[in-house]
Parts: structure tokens; C-alpha cells; sequence
């Protein structure tokens, strides 16, 4: 038995001690009945009727973002969030909610989270205001996303579409669509089957309806991005091919003995976990070296992997496909079965180690290394859950909800260079900068009316200048404007004026980008 699982008090029957005085012991029992006592009342006043009972597990860390559990009704009705491993709920949907499928992607920026809902429609969950809207009413097919922000997807018509906040780009390939692959920096890979059994995959920049690079690969059975999005795998027979996704090189070639049946890479890339069929060795590929570097013998040959965003452990399901092996990544070492079915949701992975799994209609929590439960949900597996990692539900600063205050819409950024710039660490004389004059037609219109695009607020100025450089509105580059607010300076990325909304709108959606519009007081 490890050490883990004595028990001390087992160790301490056979030793005598020497007993307290008689007040001393008093004091002692007294102690004991409060603690027992305040137990109680904390276990009677903490039950959720939403989650059962609990023995262990972390709640969130104070620093970094919060994992927060999701719980949708399989059937439909009010999603409810939870803290992990908090039992009450600390977010419910203003709305019902349709029976939802797979999770998309998760915008950790806007509290975005995009699913499938039974009908494979993909839909928005606002975790700020609990709204759920379905995300386009076409009924398209390959849908995929990189960040939440852009949802792809093949509409009925053949084409690539992209739904954002500020509209849909639409791209006609030049040939029938079989994959989307977004990437992390904007890009789009599009991948198309050939006649003889090959596959072109091209290269798109939206909101750019041009390819801009394009490449042919031997096959794609399997197709595997990964989180950083340098590098994308496709498996095809024994073979893994790995491309780099800037110029759609080859970086990477191994063959094995079998049919890659799995491969799941890590969050940094750097290895890749990989499962031939009818084998019970899992093979570790160091993308580098470009070679298997280790292998995993395992009780049975996996026929799927999972990994959790953090990198911790590997879950590969069982070939009998009602348990899962459990590998940690640091060791490269097979810790253990569980026994859990294997869903789109379930088993999942949590940031502290614990295992999400469903057992018969139970959800079960337990910890990754020793397996002692954590948690037991009863009803829990027949939901759909999710784990997103996201600061939204703590409390908000004051601050964050003031207005921001503009007295210059024309004013610029000259001053804080100058400032900046001195070598000496001393504040220089203030120094009287005339802010830059608009031409006179603009200043004329904003006289009476006038409205501006705002594509970013932030407190750095060099980045809020990188992001304007970066930005194309009607052919020219979008401008900074700085303000204050609450004695901090906040950097505005605009373009403007316009002379209506229905202009400045315009201008919006031909960007691509997201923004909203404010009218300038004359």
C-alpha cells in the first residue's frame, strides 16, 4: 500500500502517550464538539440540490483564469456554471436552453462559449448575460473554430463562410470543401478531396478572397491541428505527415507498423502521442527530431486519445471502449484504468489533476494519480457538460464600469511619446502640444453629426498602435485617440468620422473586424 493510503491513526494504536491533564482534556472535548458541530452546519448550509456529494477536490486557484464547469440538460433547460469544485452554482442561462452537442470553441475575451445544439446548428452562449443565440440560420456542414470569434463553416451554396459579431465573409473555392481548418493567427486551411485520393489544401487570409498559398498531400484519414498552430498533422494509413501551416512545408514524416488509428499532440506541440492499431503500445514522436523518441506499453491497444489543455495527462480509451487509460505526460508512464464511457464531453481533464468521468448515469470526479472520488453527480452523466477556463464570474472593479470620457475625439498620443522618451527618469516641463487640426470638410460635418468606428480600447499605447497598424478601414490605416479615465490613460483604436451610422456601419463590416460605433457630440 503507497503511503498515501495509511491511516495514522492505525499506525498510532499500539503507542502509549502519556494523557493531558484533566482541564487540558475538558478543553480538548470542547474544541472537538465545536469543530464537529461547525462541520455540520457547514455541510447542511452548502449543498446545492445541482451536484451531490463532494470529498475533496480544489477550487480555483487566485491566480490565472478560473476553470468553470458547464452543465446543459440533455433534454434542454437553464444551463447552470460552477466553480471547479464548487457546488453552487454560480451562473444560470437568462433563457432555456436547446439540447445541446460538442463544444466548438470558447472565446475567453468575450465569455463566448459556441456549441452544437442536437440539430448541429452551432450556437453562442453569452456567459455574460446568459443569452444563448443560435449563430446562423444556414445549415451548414464542417463547422470548426480556432478562438470562438470566427465561426467557419461550407454553407449549402459551396461556400466558405465566416460568422463574426460584425458579419459573415463568404469565399467561393475553387473546388468542394471536405475540412476546414482554422488557425489561431486568422488563416484558413481548406482541404479538398482530389480524384486520384490526394488532398490540396489552400491557404486563405479572410477577409482576403484570394488563396494565398496552397499545397498537396498524399491523404488525409485524419487530420490534426494543434493548439499553437504552427504545425498541423495529417495521418493517412501508417503514415503521420506534419506540415508547418506559415508556408505549407513539410516538417515531419514517420511511418509505423499499422494503421494510425489516433494522435493527440501536446498544448506546445513539442510531442505527439500516437496509436496504431491492434497495438497496445502508445508511441511518443518528437516533433524535432522528427522520429519516435519512447514508447507506453499499455493493458490494450487505445483506439482514441484525449489531453487536457495544460498538458498533465493522456486519456486513451480502451478497446473494449468502457474504461480509459490514464498516462502522465511529464513521466511518460501508464498511472492507471478508470472506468467511464467515452462521449464528446466525457472524460475530461481538469486543472488540478481530477478526472471527469461517466459512470453509468453518474458523473464521477476522481484524482488522476491516487483515483480515490471526489465528487459523485447521481443523474449527472445523462447531461452535456463543459470546462472552460475563463475570470469572467469575479467580481468587477468599480472602475470598469465608468464611462469613458473623450475631450479631444481628435486628439492624439504625441505628448505620452514624448514623455516616454526621456533618458533621464525626471518629469520634463509640461509641454504645450496643439492637437492635430482635421481637415476642414470633417471638421464641418462634425459640427452637426458625426460617428466613429471603435475597434479596441487599451492601456498600452504601443500595442494599441501595433493593432491600428495592423487595420485596414476603407483603405486607410485606423488612428489612436488616448483619454482618461480614473487618472489612466486608455488608447483607442478609431476611424471616423462618418457622416451617418449607416456609412460608418458600413465601413465596419467591409473590415472584417470587430467594432461598434459611437456618435460624436457637435
Amino acid at each position: 500500500m503507497e503511503d498515501s493510503d495509511r491511516h495514522p491513526e492505525s499506525e498510532l494504536r499500539n503507542r502509549s502517550f502519556p494523557l493531558p491533564p484533566e482541564p487540558v482534556r475538558r478543553s480538548i472535548s470542547r474544541v472537538r464538539c465545536l469543530a464537529l458541530l461547525l462541520t455540520f452546519t457547514l455541510t447542511a448550509c452548502g449543498r446545492s440540490p445541482d451536484v451531490g456529494s463532494t470529498a475533496g477536490g480544489s477550487a480555483s486557484s487566485a491566480a490565472g483564469p478560473d476553470a468553470i464547469l458547464l452543465r446543459f440538460p440533455r433534454l434542454g433547460g437553464t444551463a447552470r456554471a460552477y466553480r471547479w469544485w464548487t457546488d453552487s452554482a454560480i451562473w444560470t442561462s437568462a433563457q432555456r436552453a436547446p439540447a445541446m452537442g460538442d463544444v466548438i470553441a470558447f472565446d475567453a475575451r468575450q465569455g463566448m462559449l459556441v456549441m452544437f445544439d442536437a440539430e448541429r446548428v452551432p450556437v453562442r452562449v453569452d456567459l455574460r448575460v446568459g443569452r444563448l443565440t443560435p449563430a446562423t440560420s444556414e445549415r451548414l456542414r464542417a463547422v470548426s473554430s480556432a478562438d470562438g470569434v470566427g465561426v467557419f463553416g461550407v454553407a449549402p451554396t459551396g461556400e466558405v463562410v465566416r460568422l463574426t459579431s460584425g458579419g459573415v465573409w463568404r469565399f467561393k473555392p475553387p473546388a468542394p470543401v471536405r475540412t476546414l481548418l482554422p488557425l489561431p493567427d486568422g488563416a484558413l486551411l481548406i482541404l479538398s478531396d482530389a480524384a486520384d485520393g490526394s488532398v490540396t489544401i489552400r491557404k486563405v487570409h479572410p477577409p482576403q478572397t484570394t488563396v494565398s498559398d496552397s499545397t498537396t498531400i498524399a491523404g488525409a484519414d485524419l487530420v490534426i491541428p494543434t493548439a499553437v498552430g504552427d504545425r498541423v498533422y495529417f495521418a493517412t494509413g501508417a503514415h503521420l505527415e506534419g506540415l508547418r501551416t506559415r508556408d505549407l512545408q513539410q516538417s515531419l514524416y514517420v511511418s509505423f507498423s499499422n494503421t494510425v488509428r489516433a494522435v493527440e499532440p501536446t498544448p506546445s506541440g513539442d510531442r505527439l502521442f500516437v496509436a496504431v492499431q491492434d497495438s497496445p503500445m502508445l508511441f511518443v514522436v518528437d516533433r524535432y527530431d522528427a522520429a519516435v523518441r519512447d514508447r507506453i506499453a499499455l493493458p490494450d491497444a487505445p483506439i482514441a486519445l484525449r489531453m487536457d489543455s495544460d498538458g498533465q495527462y493522456l486519456l486513451a480509451r480502451s478497446m473494449d471502449g468502457d474504461s480509459a487509460h490514464v498516462i502522465a505526460i511529464g513521466t511518460h508512464r501508464a498511472i492507471g484504468t478508470v472506468a467511464t464511457a467515452w462521449r464528446p464531453d466525457l472524460p475530461f481533464i481538469a486543472p488540478d489533476g481530477g478526472l471527469a468521468l461517466a459512470v453509468g448515469d453518474a458523473l464521477v470526479i476522481v484524482d488522476a494519480e491516487t483515483k480515490r472520488e471526489r465528487a459523485h453527480v447521481p443523474n449527472g452523466a445523462t447531461d452535456t457538460w463543459a470546462l472552460v477556463r475563463w475570470n469572467g464570474f469575479r467580481p468587477r472593479s468599480a472602475s470598469l464600469d465608468v464611462p469613458v470620457k473623450f475631450v479631444d475625439e481628435f486628439a492624439d498620443s504625441l505628448l505620452a511619446d514624448t514623455v516616454a522618451a526621456d533618458p533621464t527618469g525626471e518629469s520634463p516641463a509640461p509641454i504645450a502640444v496643439p492637437s492635430p487640426v482635421p481637415p476642414a470638410a470633417a471638421r464641418a460635418e462634425l459640427k452637426s453629426h458625426g460617428w466613429m468606428l471603435s475597434f479596441a480600447a487599451v492601456l498600452s499605447e504601443s500595442r494599441a498602435r501595433q493593432m491600428a497598424a495592423a487595420m485596414r478601414v476603407n483603405g486607410a490605416t485606423p488612428r489612436v485617440q488616448t483619454s482618461e479615465r480614473d487618472g489612466t490613460s486608455v488608447y483607442r483604436v478609431v476611424a471616423g468620422p462618418f457622416a451617418t451610422r449607416e456609412e460608418a456601419e458600413e465601413a465596419g463590416r467591409r473590415s472584417g473586424l470587430p467594432y461598434w460605433v459611437f456618435e460624436v457630440a457637435p
